[in-house]
């Protein structure tokens, strides 16, 4: 992971030097936001979700985005992720943007743009960079932002993650390549470690940047404002002064995407055998069940708390499948002829049970 860490830091420093001012960037007090009360206590380790969404962007014509320039947010987040500390990094080019986005008079907006994947905060330090670029569309630059943002979005980093950072190499060297070309500038960028270890605190409030100075008169923090997720100033108007991006480090509590996850086929599977009645089938049912039992006590994809919920739900669940399997008369009545494939299922069951007395 050193490499990618490099890199990104690599991206941080060529934002730095390009900028001739340094840009506003600054957190939204909660009082300052219509769902201050309800973002939620700061982030505890195995107990709550992260993740980082880009709430309202706005990108003015003034630039000709879409026209001579595509946008590219580069998104990459530093945190523990099962056993060891990993780098994903995550590009939401044109394609995603448009989706989240619709044109305006004044230019474009897009609302509610996930640019990470969902996954529990397990403490120790959280390393977040985010970046704004403007890519030229000539030398086939678009084209090539267009390749790197189809691989960052072939796998959901929210439930695939292992898999997804088998790739990271390859959307960080696509996302090196369209920096290395001259037409390829950065316009607003972000860059912060939060250590709670060390007594700072990692919370889920909103963070402006725009594209103004920072010791402009008019980029107080105190003129602005939150009403659903998009950036006011003070006269009571959306914000559209200038390019800008509001985003939010978003915390959950509960996941309901399990259907998703690694382990749901295993659930699945002990569903089905509990359903047949059958006293054999009921042994694999139980087998699958403390299979599924443990990935779930050890999933790095869920907290604590959901950990457990699942758990208690799963097992009351296929309780009460095994009660109404056996009280419906599942069983084949005597004499009844077996089908040839739970015959075969039967006896297969029979040769591993010999094997427990090896």
């Amino acid at each position: 992971m050193g490499d990618l860490v490099k890199t990104v830091q690599g991206w941080w420093d060529h934002m730095k030097s390009g900028e001739a001012i340094t840009r506003a960037h600054f957190t939204i007090d909660r009082s300052r936001a219509d769902n201050g009360a309800q973002l939620g206590p700061p982030f505890e380790e195995r107990n709550h979700y992260f993740q980082v969404v880009v709430h309202d962007m706005f990108l003015a014509k003034s630039r000709e985005w879409f026209v001579e320039y595509d946008p590219m947010v580069v998104a990459a987040a530093s945190y523990i992720y099962d056993t060891k500390v990993e780098m994903v990094p995550f590009v939401a080019g044109p394609a995603l943007l448009k989706d989240f986005g619709h044109e305006s008079p004044e230019g474009m907006i897009f609302r509610d743009t996930p640019v990470s994947g969902l996954n529990p905060y397990q403490g120790g330090a959280f390393t977040l960079t985010l970046v704004l670029y403007k890519v030229q569309r000539r030398n086939n630059a678009d084209r090539l932002l267009q390749v790197v943002e189809g691989i960052s979005k072939s796998l959901d980093p929210s439930n695939t993650l292992g898999a997804y950072l088998k790739i990271a190499g390859t959307i960080v060297d696509g996302v090196e390549a369209i920096l290395g070309l001259k037409e390829t500038v950065p316009v607003l960028g972000y860059r912060v470690t939060i250590n709670p270890q060390v007594g700072q605190v990692l919370s889920a409030d909103y963070m402006v940047l725009i594209d103004e100075d920072s010791a402009a008169p008019t980029m107080k923090p105190e003129r602005f404002q939150v009403r659903q997720s998009q950036l006011y100033d003070d006269s009571g108007a959306e914000y559209r002064d200038r390019d800008f991006v509001l985003f939010r480090i978003a915390q959950g509590i509960k996941r309901t995407d399990e259907r998703t996850l690694p382990f749901f086929p295993l659930w699945t599977a002990a569903k089905d055998f509990a359903a047949r009645g059958d006293d054999e089938f009921w042994k694999e049912a139980k087998a699958q069940f403390n299979t599924l039992k443990r990935n779930l006590m050890n999933s790095p994809d869920l907290t604590a708390p959901d950990s457990a919920r699942f758990r208690k739900e799963y097992l009351d669940e296929l309780t009460k499948i095994r009660k109404d399997s056996v009280d419906e008369g599942h069983l084949a009545a005597d004499g009844e002829k077996l089908p040839e494939a739970e015959k075969e299922m039967r006896s297969m069951a029979a040769q591993l049970d010999k094997l427990d007395s090896l």
